[in-house]
């Protein structure tokens, strides 16, 4: 991986640092250190860690943007309010190189049901998000549907996938085989638990045999926001769905479940609105690199890891309730347990791994700068 000269700088959630910022409360120390997002796993993965990676490599120089320090190229991760365009529009006219990071599919105009209403982007977000795209001088984006979608409004953007950093998982431990109960983990957002609704039947089916484990938020205080029809099939379906909702910490403690938890980890979606099409593997990859097995829908992303795995039993994709119930049994008392976990170790660490992204990141940054 060739040394990148330039030093580049970050703009994370839309947080320019500035007088203006100030009263949004930003740290008045930001000025000269630039406004992170601790709050933000997405920052955390998309940035912090290839910049951590980079630096301790002597690789290249990933830090924060701050006015009045120079960058050779400046990445605006998932940043395109007009107050971001205004500074891009000033950094190209300072020379500095400007770069989009796109991780939602703002631009398509698409079916809205089956997920959270907060999710369905406003032609405001769409307006700006095609001007950020349109403008910016190369464009990332976080799944190769999404790339797809960004290139309609930007030539040769770039698919650089999200990033697991396997030094936060224990290698040493082996997840437990499945026993008697199978026990499912999920990750997200409390709104996106209306997923499971995609395989209701399918957990009605299993219900004396499965376990849901759910690491998120507040899930009553998403249920307050749902259609009510969709919330009460929700609680119907928990009602008769054996499972324990863990409070989300940090990635960290994510992690360590995942790794004292055994069982799969489970990604049902709808795919009939371009929200969920356009999401990445993360959801399956964090648990994966752990050693939980997969079984998932067909969303673009996964099919992508599907067609990476060495074991296709590492990653079972579904279409069917049929397909669904059928890998559910055969997770259940699994003899071949240990190589499935040990190829969804695999094909973490040979594609998605912390590492392995960082250089894709430099390769697009170095053939901006060149």
């Amino acid at each position: 991986m060739p040394a990148m000269n330039s030093r580049v700088g970050f703009v994370i959630n839309s947080r320019v640092p500035s007088l203006n910022s100030l009263a949004k409360g930003m740290p008045i120390y930001s000025l000269l250190t630039g406004w992170d997002d601790r709050s933000s796993p997405m920052s955390l993965m998309r940035f912090r860690w290839l910049a951590d990676d980079l630096r301790s490599r002597g690789v290249a120089d990933y830090r924060l943007f701050a006015p009045g320090k120079k960058f050779g190229a400046v990445v605006f991760l998932k940043s395109m309010t007009e107050e971001c365009l205004q500074l891009a529009t000033r950094l190209r006219g300072e020379g500095t190189k400007v770069v989009f990071d796109a991780n939602v599919d703002y631009y398509t105009l698409g079916d809205a049901h089956n997920i959270p209403a907060e999710a369905v982007p406003s032609s405001g977000q769409r307006e700006q998000a095609i001007a950020m795209t349109s403008f910016a001088d190369s464009v990332m984006a976080s799944s190769r549907h999404l790339a797809e979608v960004c290139s309609q409004y930007h030539p040769g953007a770039h698919w650089i996938p999200d990033n697991v950093n396997m030094r936060l998982v224990r290698p040493a431990v082996q997840p437990a085989a499945p026993g008697r109960t199978l026990s499912l983990w999920w990750s997200g957002m409390p709104q996106k638990v209306l997923d499971f609704l995609s395989i209701e039947d399918v957990l009605r089916k299993f219900r004396n045999r499965i376990h849901l484990h759910l690491v998120t938020g507040d899930f009553c205080k998403s249920l307050a926001g749902m259609p009510a029809l969709t919330a009460a099939r929700m609680v119907e379906l928990f009602a008769d769905v054996p499972h324990t909702f863990h409070k989300f910490r940090s990635i960290r403690h994510l992690l360590d479940l995942y790794t004292r938890g055994g069982g799969v980890v489970v990604s049902p979606r709808f795919l009939d609105n371009p929200y969920n099409l356009s999401h990445t593997e993360w959801k399956i990859t964090l648990a994966m690199a752990c050693g939980l097995p997969a079984i998932a829908s067909p969303q673009p992303s996964y099919l992508d890891v599907a067609a990476r795995c060495g074991d296709p039993g590492a990653l079972r994709i579904c279409q069917t309730g049929e397909e669904w119930s059928r890998s559910f049994e055969e997770s259940l008392g699994d003899n071949n347990f240990d190589q499935k976990s040990s190829s969804a170790r695999e094909v973490v660490r040979q594609h998605y791994s912390t590492g392995v992204v960082a250089a894709q990141h430099v390769e697009v940054l170095n053939r901006l700068l060149t």
